[in-house]
């Protein structure tokens, strides 16, 4: 009797057994169902947001050649309609010099002399000088422009540099309000307060991009202000004690409310209307300042301006290097 009940429950534990691997066969295969799922949902958001964050480097990037076509075309003009007042005025000195290679020994030098003199007159000669002087200082001033924005678009291009670099941060703010100039308000006022700083290692493109997206957004603020007067645009980097770098970006414009503060840094947030912009400008700030192992501090009050603060630290960590 003892044996046949021991069979029984035997033969019972086997059908458990049976049941419950088909119940776990069956969970295992859902699991993996849905595990290839959740790895296709995951691969199709990263594309999805390599494409968003490329979208809004190009909208950086289309507003940029706006600008620097403008930026461009400025001194190119200059160049451009100081040649031709140059070549007549070179003309005048030519026509005067074929005069004098035109005297005759044997006639009248005195007089021949004083024809010269009277077309010297005509011309204006010392004016002529002056003119040649101004138009050349004129063409050399448009050629250095260029030469500077062509340097400014030379240094903030590093967008697509993956590799840590020593790079002088001024540079990367110079450069960027280089391509920026022809964004800032005619009653803005920018304010260069630099430090003493060390060359930090970054990656130059990316920082560039922060510069840019916050720098902007500061210039949109001031334009945002509904009574315009002389409004300023501050940049300040300082070494801080802890050896970190500080850049601070502080503008005089209509300034945000703590709600708004908040989530400036949320994807796809944004207080500008619809088509204006895509809401990532920030957040992608913040995701490469964290890529640095650094910080961004927001101060800002409703109609009071608002200031960023950039920290970061003087080497990147190696672990973060590998990254």
């Amino acid at each position: 009797m003892a044996l046949r009940i021991s069979q029984e429950n035997e033969q019972l534990v086997r059908e458990q057994n049976v049941i419950l691997e088909a119940k776990v066969a069956e969970r295992t295969e859902a699991l993996q169902t849905s595990n290839g799922e959740l790895n296709k949902a995951l691969t199709n958001l990263k594309n999805a947001q390599t494409q968003l964050v490329e979208a809004e480097k190009m909208a950086s990037l289309g507003q940029l050649t706006a600008g620097i076509a403008h930026e461009i075309n400025n001194p190119i003009n200059f160049v451009t309609s100081n040649i031709k007042p140059l070549k007549l005025d070179v003309e005048d000195i030519r026509s005067l010099l074929r005069k004098y290679e035109t005297i005759r020994p044997t006639e009248d030098v005195a007089g021949q002399l004083a024809e010269i003199e009277r077309y010297r007159q005509q011309i204006d000669i010392g004016y002529l000088h002056e003119e040649i002087d101004t138009l050349i200082k004129g063409i050399e001033d448009g050629a250095n422009r260029t030469a500077e924005i062509v340097k400014g678009l030379r240094t903030f291009s590093r967008l697509d540099e993956s590799d840590l670099k020593f790079v002088d941060i001024h540079e990367g703010l110079n450069s960027t309000m280089v391509l920026l100039r022809n964004n800032i308000p005619k009653n803005v006022t920018v304010h260069y307060d630099y430090g003493e700083l060390p060359k930090i290692e970054c990656f130059a493109g990316k920082l560039n991009q922060v510069f840019l997206n916050i720098i902007n957004n500061a210039l949109n603020a001031i334009k945002s202000k509904p009574d315009q007067g002389d409004e300023r645009l501050t940049i300040k980097t300082r070494l801080e004690a802890d050896k970190m770098v500080s850049i601070s970006i502080r503008d005089s414009g209509v300034g945000m409310s703590d709600k708004v503060k908040e989530k400036i840094f949320e994807p796809f947030f944004t207080t500008k209307d619809v088509g204006e912009g895509t809401g990532l400008g920030l957040s992608i700030v913040f995701s490469i300042i964290e890529k640095h192992h650094g910080r961004i501090v927001v101060n800002s009050e409703p109609g009071n301006g608002a200031e960023f603060i950039i920290y970061l630290p003087q080497n990147v960590p190696i672990a973060q290097s590998h990254a």
